[in-house]
């Protein structure tokens, strides 16, 4: 018999990226936080809200789809490119996970 983990399907980004990591286990130590482009590639920083200081992108490990790229897909035999905006501007909100270590912040999606 395989075990299938479930989680939550429904509710707020947040909500099922919590759900996800109780499912699946992650590093208790750590927290679930908002935090705030300051700074936009190449010189990438962060700030978690309620912080003065800036997290350099040395410091970030950050989810790919969220800087600018393309894609090519093919519908119905035709092959298209699909081109994504940079969405780390500055002023963005972005949820980040910060583990109990501190030496590396993970950038994991939009906050609004």
């Amino acid at each position: 018999m395989v075990f299938k983990p479930t989680h939550d399907k429904e509710g707020s980004g947040a909500g099922r990226v919590l759900s996800i990591m109780r499912t699946v286990g992650y590093n208790p130590g750590g927290k679930l936080d908002i935090a705030e482009v300051t700074s936009e590639y190449p010189e990438f920083r962060i700030r978690l809200l309620g912080d003065i200081g800036e997290i350099p992108d040395e410091g970030l490990i950050c989810n790919p789809d969220l800087f600018q790229h393309t894609e090519t897909v093919k519908f119905d035999g035709r092959t298209s490119t699909i081109e994504y905006p940079n969405k780390l501007v500055k002023g963005a909100k972005v949820f980040v996970f910060d583990p109990e270590h501190g030496q590396l912040v993970y950038v994991l999606t939009m906050a609004e």
